[in-house]
């Protein structure tokens, strides 16, 4: 008689055991509510006076996967000095919820000059892309020739 009783209970146990596996989330959270905005992130490359300076050989490459980031959706004109679409939505999937390490690497077309610089930047799972950490400018030091 005792056996009868524990069975209801077993079950139970057994029943909510099975609900919790069923339940384990995997990739991003559904009903998530986002705006249609469609974010980029850009950098501005000046020299130590401040004005924008062409660049070219860009390249953006993130740390965490050792792959290009290619900005997604959007093209920056060759002749808009100063001004680059590193990363947009269309590159969310190929980063992390929590930011990767980004770096961003260029060439003053004036003067020559390499330069390298790092960024966080989030993706994944949130609404859009954001810069977590990184300067404003990347700043070449040397001056035109």
């Amino acid at each position: 008689m005792s056996r009868l009783r524990l069975l209801p209970f077993l079950l139970i146990i057994a029943a909510l055991s099975a609900c919790s596996k069923k339940v384990q989330t995997t990739g991003c959270p559904t009903g998530q509510m986002c705006t249609m905005i469609f974010t980029t992130i850009g950098v501005e490359f000046v020299d130590s006076a401040g004005v924008a300076v062409k660049v070219k050989d860009v390249n953006v490459v993130n740390q965490r996967t050792n792959t290009a980031i290619i900005a997604s959706g959007i093209n920056t004109p060759e002749d808009f000095a100063g001004q680059y679409v590193i990363v947009t939505d269309g590159n969310k999937k190929e980063l992390s919820t929590q930011g990767d390490d980004v770096k961003i690497t260029a060439t003053s077309v004036a003067t020559g000059q390499t330069i390298s610089a790092m960024y966080k930047i989030s993706g994944g799972c949130n609404c859009h892309v954001a810069k977590v950490a990184g300067p404003e400018k990347i700043v070449f030091t040397q001056h035109n020739k």
